[in-house]
Parts: C-alpha cells; sequence; structure tokens
C-alpha cells in the first residue's frame, strides 16, 4: 500500500471519528428585550439566552416602578417569575439569573406600576427562546 493510500485512509477513520463524538446541533437561543409602552419607555425588560439572565429596568423618574415577568413551559409546570426594579430610576437594574432548558419558548412581559399593590400599565410582550 503505498504512502499516499495509508494517510488518506487515515484520514478517513479520524474524520468518521470525529464526526461519531460530535456534539448535537446547538440550539441558539433568542434574546428579548421589550420596552414599555407609555411615550417615554418607562420601563425595560430583557432576556439574554446565554445565561438565562432576566433583568428589569426602571428608566425614567416618574414615580412608577418597573415590574416584569417570564415565563415558560415545561411538560410538568408552567412558571411566570415576578421581578420589579423598585430602587428608582437612578439605581441599578433588578436582575436574576434562571435556568431555563434550552429551545425552551420564554414570554417577557414589561410594565409599570403605582407601587407594589398599583395596576399594572403600558404593558408590553415579546418572547424569545432560552
Amino acid at each position: 500500500m503505498s504512502m499516499r493510500m495509508k494517510t488518506l485512509g487515515g484520514g478517513l477513520v479520524l474524520g468518521a471519528a470525529a464526526l461519531m463524538f460530535a456534539a448535537g446541533p446547538a440550539v441558539a437561543g433568542t434574546d428579548v428585550y421589550v420596552d414599555t409602552t407609555d411615550p417615554f419607555n418607562g420601563g425595560a425588560a430583557g432576556f439574554a439566552s446565554n445565561g438565562d439572565i432576566f433583568t428589569v429596568c426602571d428608566n425614567r423618574s416618574d414615580g412608577l416602578r418597573a415590574s416584569g415577568h417570564i415565563g415558560w413551559s415545561t411538560p410538568q409546570q408552567s412558571y411566570w417569575i415576578p421581578l420589579e426594579d423598585a430602587n428608582g430610576s437612578g439605581n441599578p437594574c433588578a436582575r436574576t439569573d434562571l435556568s431555563i432548558a434550552a429551545g425552551k419558548r420564554v414570554t417577557v412581559q414589561i410594565c409599570l406600576k403605582d407601587g407594589a399593590a398599583g395596576t399594572p400599565q403600558y404593558c408590553a410582550t415579546e418572547h424569545g427562546v432560552a
């Protein structure tokens, strides 16, 4: 057998082994960003699929707080996780790290509220993928 055939055969074996042990295709997540519907975008919410980070921000000193939710479902359970930025617009946003299975569709909602028990207003909703 010639040297060229041995090299070609070895390359084919290594290539086949690489295919056999390669991970399956990765499911790409879709980040989400949504603003409230008031004229000044007083609140915003975001979901970063890389790390499953949900963030809610109060963007305006208007006496209202940003109130967000993120939701998703599994065969066993549905989740609707609240998060509020109640420390004022000049301070850091509220943030929580989640654990959502890759490929799950997520719903992100943002509203403004007048205090903890206020009625949600100026709400907006967007969807993404964890």
